[in-house]
Formats: structure tokens, sequence, C-alpha cells
């Protein structure tokens, strides 16, 4: 009896090639491998293709190795085969943890090119030897791209992608560069055309206002505000928010090359990178130029790891001027850093409560204490705050009112015989109830290997059979490799299907069980919880939220009862918050309509 096997195949490729170790070339090594290795008379084999190309292997984080593992973890595999060890990673801490998980779920890992058998010690040790050895090269690498990046700095060269503000690109002379060959992992030298930036002389305009206007306003939210105010938009004509400012303000490529710029960093341990071609002078003639500002990920790095050198461009800010900016930057940071300590500006509904006028978030502000020493405050929209009601002017919302009835309203809306919590146990009983599928997919894959066998029954026979009725066999050969192809995609839309369904049905299950829980345990002690847990139950009740003034419309729970039951639009005249759900349906003229089914209740806190 042959002896059924579930193969997983993983290529991966940094870029498309037609070289030896294509991914078309490794699937075809791995094939030959499973037919050398597992012979058709003795294995009944079902064989997997995870194929990703243009991804480093520095990391997991790629599109089919990831599917490859929710596969693994839900119906693992016998074994993973990969031409070479570095197409699954080349991080050892990775490495080491898919070996972890493959031993726990008994899938035997085979690298061909080294040749590895996991079953046996020596074959784990060689296996973990190599895997470091995998990350030196890596890490040489880098290091060696670092290396030739301080060598391009001196030249103080533009190396492409989107100029900053005030700046355009143009070619220069061709030059020699060293860089790293993808494919090889091997470093070359290479012609490249070269770029430096040059002046755009109505952009060097508004960024020469930026930097006066912001030494004016000694503040960013000022800075930002004036230029609102006098319609001084970026680059593509959008506003310019705090963080875009910031980034222009830091970037030291618009300041000159001169006695302050360079104490400046020599204090912050930096080296200034130049040609001794008359840059090296610092005398204002040129521009400053910034690399390695930003990770793989875009984030900025630490001062300490910029590679600053001297641009082949001009500069237009004086050394002392970007120098002030600088300190007083520190200043304003440091300031910001203690008033979030004071205040931390967190409430019930932050982060939930949008502004129904222009759709932003609205934020707690406070304007002074009550008697007993507890902080009131209103919700304010964040648009109309940043911009001063250019841009948004809605009304406040009484911010303690809202929090305190609108938890008492939940109360009475989530309880046992509501229609929301009903349907929170149907959503809970029935993920677990969902039709299995499994079993028709088993049918299939016997149906599809019994229609390869047909195929390859098909195949012999042309060999023998007399000419006059091959075109017979031929269309009996078509006809199988139709239903071959038919039987293939109903499978993977089946295993696709189940895969997605479990996840939803899980996910939606959680949440209803997370819920019910809040309903049956947790409002009658809802006041003992801290911030963060009320937060955390309210993101879990709330779909949405946005007010303004006295009127504040809240979506509760996006369940499946009908549209008509989740209207229910409540006016607070709150004597009895119990009397919420039996207010009269007839009181329409009271701006009253209820339904104690429902999960929309529309808040209105002017009677309050």
């Amino acid at each position: 009896m042959k002896k059924n096997l579930r193969i997983a195949i993983y290529s991966r490729k940094s870029r498309y090639s037609d070289k030896g170790d294509s991914i078309g070339n490794q699937i075809e090594l791995a094939k030959e491998y499973i037919k050398k290795n597992y012979p058709e008379n003795e294995y009944e084999i079902q064989t997997t293709i995870f194929e990703d190309e243009g991804f480093s292997g520095g990391n997991i984080e790629r599109p089919k190795f990831k599917q490859f593992l929710e596969e693994e973890k839900e119906n693992p595999f016998d074994i993973l085969i990969s031409y070479r060890l570095d197409r699954i990673s080349r991080n050892i801490a990775d490495f080491s943890s898919l070996m972890n998980e493959l031993n726990k779920l008994n899938t035997s890992f085979v690298s061909i090119k080294e040749q590895f058998d996991t079953t046996t010690p020596m074959g784990r040790a060689m296996m973990y030897i190599a895997s470091v050895f995998a990350q030196l090269e890596r890490e040489v690498i880098a290091e060696r791209i670092r290396d030739n990046m301080l060598e391009l700095a001196k030249t103080g060269r533009w190396l492409g992608g989107d100029t900053p503000l005030g700046f355009a690109s143009e070619k220069i002379e061709i030059m020699s560069i060293v860089e790293e060959n993808t494919n090889s992992n091997t470093i070359q030298n290479r012609n490249k055309k070269a770029y430096k930036l040059k002046i755009n002389e109505e952009e060097k305009q508004r960024v020469q206002l930026i930097f006066k206007k912001y030494l004016e306003c000694k503040s960013l939210a000022g800075l930002e505000y004036y230029l609102l105010k006098n319609k001084i938009y970026t680059r593509k004509g959008k506003e310019f928010r705090k963080y875009s400012l910031r980034n222009i303000l830091t970037n030291p490529v618009y300041s000159q090359n001169d006695d302050d710029i360079l104490q400046y960093f020599k204090n912050r341990g930096q080296t200034i990178y130049s040609e001794q071609d008359g840059r090296e002078k610092f005398d204002g003639k040129y521009g400053i130029i910034a690399y390695n500002k930003t990770d793989n990920n875009k984030k900025d790095r630490p001062l300490k790891d910029w590679i600053i050198a001297v641009g082949l461009h001009k500069g237009y800010v004086t050394g002392k001027e970007w120098v002030q900016v600088q300190e007083l930057l520190e200043k304003n940071k440091d300031k910001s850093y203690r008033a979030s300590v004071n205040y931390t500006n967190e409430t019930v509904f932050s982060g939930i409560l949008r502004c129904k006028k222009c759709g932003n978030k609205m934020i707690p502000k406070s304007n002074r204490q009550n008697k007993d020493g507890t902080t009131r405050y209103y919700y304010v929209c964040r648009e109309k705050d940043r911009t001063r009601r250019i841009n948004c002017d809605s009304h406040n919302i009484k911010g303690n009112e809202l929090d305190d009835n609108f938890i008492k309203i939940l109360k009475e809306i989530f309880v046992p015989n509501s229609a929301v919590y009903q349907e929170l146990k149907n959503i809970s009983f029935n993920s677990n109830q969902k039709e299995d599928i499994t079993e028709e997919i088993q049918t299939l894959k016997k149906e599809y290997e019994k229609n390869e066998k047909e195929i390859k029954d098909l195949a012999e026979k042309v060999k023998y059979i007399d000419i006059s009725v091959i075109d017979i066999i031929n269309q009996e050969l078509m006809k199988a490799q139709n239903k071959k192809e038919e039987l293939k995609n109903k499978i993977e839309i089946l295993e696709n299907s189940k895969r997605d369904n479990k996840k939803m049905d899980t996910k939606l299950g959680k949440g209803a069980k997370y819920i019910l829980n809040i309903i049956n345990n947790c409002f009658d002690i809802f006041e003992t919880f801290d911030l963060k847990s009320k937060k955390d139950i309210l993101n879990l009740l709330v779909e949405s939220a946005y007010g303004e003034g006295d009127t504040i419309e809240i979506n509760l729970l996006n369940t499946k009862i009908s549209e008509n039951q989740k209207k229910m639009f409540v006016s607070q005249i709150f004597a009895k918050s119990s009397d919420i759900l039996n207010l009269s349906t007839e009181k329409t003229n009271n701006n009253v309509l209820s339904s104690e089914n429902g999960s929309r209740c529309c808040y209105d806190s002017s009677t309050c």
C-alpha cells in the first residue's frame, strides 16, 4: 500500500532572474528531488508550491511564506523542501523559531543544495551552523553597503527619490560607484548617472518664509496656523501639517556649510564629510546633505546614525538661523513632554467620538475645575482646534455629561433579554456550528488523483495505438486535462473558502463572547475599572460615534439586526435612565423614537 505524503515546496528570489537559482529552477530541482527520493510506486504525493518573487531573506514578512505558515498550523505538511537554506531565511532567530515549530508539528525540512537531513542530530547541527554563516554573510554585505554609502556621502550628490521642498534635481557627469549585486550577493563597480540638487526659486521663498516665521511664532502650531491663514500650501497643493513642517525645519539640506553648522554637528559627535575641492573650507558657498536619515520603513533614525556631507548644491539658510531653529524645536519638545505628563488628555470617549460636521476626531479640552476637584471638559473637533475655526466651526460637546449619561444608557440597552444580546448568542453559538467542507475537499482530491491516472494511462496508449485512432485518444486526453483543471480550481476555491470561513467564524465568535461577558459581568462594576479598561469596553460596543453641540449619534455593534431595529433616537431627558427603553413611540413631536430592540442611539445633551 502506498504511503501518503503532503509536501510543501518553498522558493524565494530577491529579484527576477533567469540564472540557475531562479524561482522556476528552484521548483524544478525540488520536483526532481521528490521524484528521485519518493518514487510513485511507493508514495502517493500531494505537492503544494509557495513562491515569493522579489522579497529579501532578511525577515519572514513575505506573503507566500506567511500563507505556508498558516496552512502548516492548520494542517501540517510531512515535508518542507527548499532549494537552499537561505531561501527560507538569513536571520538566525527567525530560522531557529521556524525549525522549532516544524519539529513540534512533525514536519521534516529538506535543503537540496546543502543536503540536510533533519531527522538526525548531526543534520540538525549542520543546518544551524549553515544558518549562522548565512546571517554572517548578510551582515557583511550590510557593512559593505554602509562603507559604500560613506564614500557616496563624500561626493555630496543626490541619490534619487523625491527632492526636498525648495529643490529640484539635475543630471551631472557619469561616475564610477561601488554597490551590491543582489543576484550574486557580491560587491561590484558600476558606472552610473549622477545627480545633484538645484534650487527651485519659487519653492525656495516658501522654505525661507517657514524658517523665518517659525522663529517669530516660536511654535509649530503657530506656524501651521499662519500658513493656513495665508493660503500657503505644499508642493502638491495640500495644507502644511506640524509633522511636515518639523521635517523641513530639521533637514540640514537648507543650511549653508559655514562655521555655525560645522560646530553644531561637532558638538554632537558628528563628522561632516567633504571632498577636497573647495567644499572643505566651510565658507557658506555650498549646502549640507544628510544620508541614512530613515530606515527601510521610512522611520526617522537618530542623529547619531546620520551620514552628513557637504553637498554639491547651494544652501540658502544660514547656519546660525538653522541652529537657532533646532534649539527652539528642542526647547518646545521639552515643554510638550511636561504638558503631556501633567495632563494626559484622555477620557472615556477620546479616540472614539468624531465630529459630525467634518469627520475628524474630537478631543477633550478642559476649561476649569468643579468645586469637588473634578475637571470639567468639552469635546472639541481636532480640525477646528488645529485651524482655529478655518476648516471647521462645529459646536463643542459637554464631555462630562456625555461620558456619565451614555454609560447609563448602555446599561439599559445591553440586558440579557434584548435583541442585541440574543444576536450575540447566535453569533457565538453558530461560529462553532458551521458546515465543515473537509469531506467534500477529500472527495474532489480523490477524483483529481483518479483523473491524473487516467491521463497517464491515455498517454501510455498513444505509444502503441494505430495512427488512425490517434485523434480519438487526443480528444479524450483534452477532456481529461480540462476536467483536471476544473477539479483543481474547485479544490482551491473550497480550501480558500474553508480557511477564510474559519478565520471569520473565530473572529466573530470571539468578539461575541467578549461582549456577552461584558453584559453579564462588567456593567455592574464598570465604575471600578481604570480608564483603559473602560475605553476597551466601549471600543467593543461602539461601532461609530459622531456629534456636534447637543446631538451625539452613536451606532452600537455591527450586528445582523435589521436596519429598522437598529434605529433608536433618544432625546436625553434623563429623569430616570431606566425609562429610556419604555419611551412611547408616539412622542415623535418631542424628537423621541424608541425601540426596545434598538442598537443605535442619538443622545441630546442640551437638557442635562
